[in-house]
């Protein structure tokens, strides 16, 4: 059998190559090149289709013509083959580009919405993104503007409460500062209170001690004129020598007791004299070390220190006899105690 002729051979194989391998697709935009290529491509495809379906329908005539004819269809398939995919290529970048720009124009409408949903999150709206993606920018822009409105109110109301409460701490701040200050005052008085009826006590032990060195001296003064009276009576009983040195004894005797009674008041002297000493030698390191503490202390101590003079000058009680005299001086009074107030509140601030 002779070999089947088909519609095309390799040299119009070759042309065709020639013309359609230079077909290409220059851009997205392109649909003139597009349009070439497709058509080129449906040509290939028609003498593919073509080779295949006469050779398979003579391949019924004879074994050997089959062999002869699919080895002739299969050197021009190879011969299409690089054509066909190349021009199959270049119509798949389009589809490739079309898939690339629909996944970028899916992945910035998802940032679009992620950047929504932050956005409300912002201003304290919690919306799902599926919730979110459904609205139109519209909706979007109407949800944000109330929320924005809501949270801004809501922010100013909690910048108020805080206010409020900042001036209510510092109200009390200065409350308590005054409340101390009175305390301190009190505590101050009492001590000197205690100090004054410490020394009341003192001075009537003294005066205590006082009167029974007295009575002593007053007992040993008749105990002595008893005792002389009955050597007298000894005396006149007995010799007079006896009687004189009787005598002389009781003299020595009371003379060693008046001693020992005048000994134990100039030790007993000397004790409130050491201890008044002492006291004055403790309030004077007392003073001391409250100053050098003073010195050592932070300067926001040492204003407060120095502002607590300002109670030590409203303290004072002075004898005014005139009205007008009387008014001025309730007015510097009053005038200290408000500008102890601002100093309280200055010295707070540092």
């Amino acid at each position: 059998m002779e070999l089947i002729k088909y519609s095309i051979n390799a040299a119009e194989i070759a042309k065709m190559s020639d013309i359609y391998m230079g077909l290409t697709v220059k851009s997205l935009d392109d649909e003139e090149g597009l349009a070439a290529v497709h058509s080129a491509r449906m040509v290939v495809v028609k003498h593919r289709t073509s080779i295949d379906k006469l050779r398979k329908s003579s391949n019924e005539d004879a074994q050997a013509f089959i062999r002869n004819n699919n080895n002739n269809a299969k050197k021009l398939l190879v011969l299409l083959e690089p054509i066909e995919m190349h021009l199959k290529n270049e119509e798949g970048k389009v589809e490739a580009e079309k898939a690339r720009i629909k996944e970028e124009e899916a992945a910035a409408a998802k940032e679009k919405i992620q950047a929504r949903v932050n956005a409300l999150f912002a201003v304290n709206v919690v919306l799902p993104f599926q919730d979110v993606a459904l609205c139109s920018d519209a909706e979007y822009e109407d949800k944000l503007i109330l929320a924005t409105d809501a949270y801004r109110t809501e922010q100013q109301r909690i910048a108020e409460e805080q206010r409020i409460k900042k001036e209510e701490e510092a109200k009390l701040a200065i409350e308590r500062a005054e409340i101390e200050r009175i305390k301190a005052e009190q505590d101050a008085r009492a001590r000197e209170q205690a100090e004054k009826e410490e020394a009341l006590k003192e001075q009537e032990r003294a005066i205590e001690t006082a009167k029974r060195k007295e009575i002593e001296r007053q007992e040993q003064i008749a105990w002595r004129e008893r005792e002389a009276e009955r050597l007298r009576i000894l005396a006149e009983a007995n010799a007079a020598e006896k009687i004189a040195k009787a005598i002389e004894d009781a003299k020595i005797a009371a003379e060693e007791i008046e001693t020992a009674r005048l000994l134990k008041e100039v030790a007993e002297k000397e004790r409130v004299e050491r201890e008044a000493r002492e006291k004055i030698e403790a309030e004077k390191a007392k003073a001391a070390e409250k100053a050098r503490k003073l010195e050592l202390a932070p300067d926001k101590d040492k204003l407060s220190t120095f502002t607590d003079k300002i109670q030590e000058l409203t303290a004072e009680k002075l004898n005014l006899k005139s009205k007008a005299a009387q008014n001025v001086f309730a007015y510097m009074i009053d005038a200290l105690l408000n500008d102890e107030t601002t100093f309280r509140v200055k010295i707070d601030g540092l």
